[in-house]
């Protein structure tokens, strides 16, 4: 008689158990969202003379002064800070004083700022797929401190651009900057 009695009330609780579970199924309801978010891209290239390639001249002489128009170009999709570094460099470690890099804005100050630590920043922000105002404009060889050394010797001005995502203050771990130089543009959202 227990036992008809165990089973009797596990067979009920069964059955009730089912009646609920199958009743709280209508009163129940799912939904999913997924949420996708992508990551911006800070791409650049550097124009020399509105090309991609970088300028080649042969044949060069003391004295002369040669076009070489440096901007950087945004490819990205961030707001980004641009900075620059141009070195120039004499096959077999030549002197340097011969070479007089000739900035766009003469003495530098409207668009770019010398940061002393052998970069140029851009003054604004770029936007994406925007062109920075030139950096440089021209390159000279001094002829009266270009001497029979320098005869076969090649020249290269090495031109370096980087660009940080302008939020953020990225460019402190980026650049290990504790601020931007100053004349720089701040960030806003």
């Amino acid at each position: 008689m227990k036992k008809s009695f165990l089973i009797g009330l596990l067979v009920f609780s069964l059955v009730a158990l089912l009646v609920v579970g199958g009743t709280m199924a209508w009163f129940t309801d799912t939904k999913e969202a997924s949420n996708k978010f992508t990551a911006g891209t800070v791409k650049i290239q550097i124009l020399e003379n509105g090309q991609t390639n970088p300028v080649v001249k042969e044949n060069v002489n003391p004295g002369d002064i040669y076009d070489k128009e440096v901007k950087v170009e945004s490819l990205g999709s961030k707001r980004t800070y641009v900075r620059v570094s141009i070195n120039p460099v004499w096959e077999g470690n030549l002197p340097i004083n011969n070479v007089n890099l000739i900035f766009a804005d003469g003495e530098l100050g409207t668009h770019w700022v010398d940061g002393g630590d052998g970069w140029y920043y851009y003054k604004h922000i770029l936007a994406a797929g925007a062109v920075t105002e030139p950096l440089l404009s021209k390159v000279e060889i001094i002829g009266s401190l270009t001497g029979d050394d320098y005869q076969g010797k090649k020249l290269t001005v090495n031109v370096k651009a980087e660009a940080v995502q302008a939020s953020h203050e990225a460019y402190k771990d980026a650049w290990g900057l504790s601020n931007m130089p100053t004349g720089i543009e701040p960030w806003t959202e």
